[in-house]
């Protein structure tokens, strides 16, 4: 489902300067001032038993209270065709969405990759660019769920393919580049082994990452000098980024 923008509330226009009508021969009778421009959509009703008719009100983000429990509640029900799960729960991915409810969505979202399905590598890869922006302490969620899109990445073809490919192997080692760097911030504080291999570790994926970046980067003719650059950044030596 699509991003949309959400639905305003429904509202009353009433007179600009809350006075009556200055050419009304009689003070005391109420000026009404009809609507103006396209209707805002109402809420929608409780029901949630038509998949299809619900598609147009989760793009607009109108589902009501009342509509979202009783979804919750088929998405409950294991009895319900795995298929007919997955739409329920997409539906509310949507309605969060165009409400741009983050916090709801990134709740509704993992739930459906952990829980329902994770065979779609666009939702795999828009909840792992969502966890990037939050930080480095993200980046391993990043990494995994990257690695699920990638696992996925033959349902894509064309441009569509060549551009996601590209964005998901910059998303991925660009998260191991920043763990790599707050582990070696670590280490200089309580240089340990243990923290010690952890550095050694992120720089190792870091380095593999952006090696495996910047090869795709060559042979799809895509950008090369983020992915040369972090490659260089980990491995050190202009050898381990060329051979």
């Amino acid at each position: 489902l699509d991003r949309s923008s959400a639905a305003s509330d429904v509202y009353k226009r009433q007179p600009e300067d809350g006075k009556p009508d200055a050419g009304a021969t009689n003070p005391t009778t109420a000026v009404v001032v009809a609507p103006t421009g396209p209707a805002k959509p109402q809420l929608s009703d409780n029901t949630c038993a038509d998949l299809v008719g619900m598609e147009p009100d989760a793009l607009m983000g109108i589902f009501s209270p009342g509509r979202i429990e009783c979804v919750e509640r088929r998405l409950a029900n294991m009895k319900e065709l795995q298929t007919t799960r997955d739409k329920l729960s997409r539906l509310l991915i949507a309605n969060a969405e165009a409400n741009q409810d983050w916090e709801t969505w990134e709740r509704l979202m993992k739930r459906h990759l952990e829980d329902i399905s994770r065979a779609d590598p666009d939702m795999c890869f828009r909840y792992a660019l969502h966890l990037s922006k939050k930080g480095v302490a993200y980046g391993e969620e990043v990494i995994r769920w990257t690695g699920y899109a990638l696992e996925n990445k033959q349902k894509w073809t064309g441009d569509v393919y060549k551009k996601r490919l590209y964005h998901l192997y910059r998303v991925r080692t660009e998260a191991a580049a920043e763990l790599w760097k707050d582990a070696e911030q670590v280490l200089i504080v309580e240089p340990t082994d243990e923290n010690e291999a952890r550095t050694d570790r992120y720089r190792a994926l870091a380095k593999e990452y952006a090696r495996e970046w910047l090869d795709y980067a060559k042979a799809s003719e895509q950008g090369t000098e983020r992915p040369l650059q972090l490659c260089l950044s980990a491995a050190g030596t202009m050898a381990a980024c060329q051979e």
